[in-house]
């Protein structure tokens, strides 16, 4: 399955806090167009009123970030079952801990484990920090594995194309799984070795 790669230009820059000052916090928001969609695991997903994000940033100690990252949007797409249009709404935070790279926790830290953040190693800080990768990151965990216009969704007849979901099609019931036609047409007389009995 395919899934398309974080949109080129994407920029979500952050100031950072003085480093030594573990009270200060830092917020931003950024409200994204997405006009063309993400696809996703062979899936287009359309963001008709685009994607919110936000941050909050502070440190922890002077060589560990935290970042809460928060994504908000409704997504629409094709029905996995029925193929009708469906939507869903997505919203979460998700908490990423930035640290300089090679710094072990717990050794180099007081903070003991990355307890619960998402760790993102930095080879060097400077004033600003571009998030994009983890927004895309982000994103993409918020996504569905497969969009349904409803729960109990019925979907099509694997016989005649009907949507179930309008009610029961002309097929009647069908006999096992249409997808073994083929191999229940194959009988041992078929076997080009001649090799039936197991036996060589």
């Amino acid at each position: 399955m395919t899934t398309q790669k974080m949109p080129a230009g994407w920029k979500f820059i952050v100031e950072l806090p003085p480093r030594r000052d573990q009270e200060a916090i830092v917020e931003k928001n950024w409200e994204l167009d997405l006009a063309g969609g993400v696809t996703f695991e062979g899936q287009r997903f359309d963001f008709p009123d685009g994607l919110v994000v936000g941050a909050v940033v502070q440190w922890l100690e002077e060589s560990l970030l935290s970042v809460r990252l928060s994504l908000r949007s409704t997504l629409k797409g094709e029905c996995a079952r029925c193929l009708a249009d469906a939507s869903l709404a997505i919203s979460d935070d998700l908490m990423y801990l930035y640290c300089s790279r090679g710094v072990q926790l717990g050794k180099d830290t007081r903070l003991q484990s990355d307890e619960g953040y998402l760790p993102v190693e930095v080879d060097a800080w400077g004033r600003t920090l571009n998030l994009a990768d983890q927004v895309w990151e982000s994103l993409l965990v918020l996504l569905p594995l497969k969009l349904l216009c409803r729960e109990d969704c019925a979907g099509l007849c694997q016989y005649c194309g009907a949507d179930l979901n309008e009610g029961p099609c002309s097929c009647g019931p069908q006999e096992g799984d249409f997808r073994f036609d083929v191999l229940r047409s194959l009988s041992l007389d078929d076997d080009p070795g001649g090799k039936t009995d197991g036996k060589n």
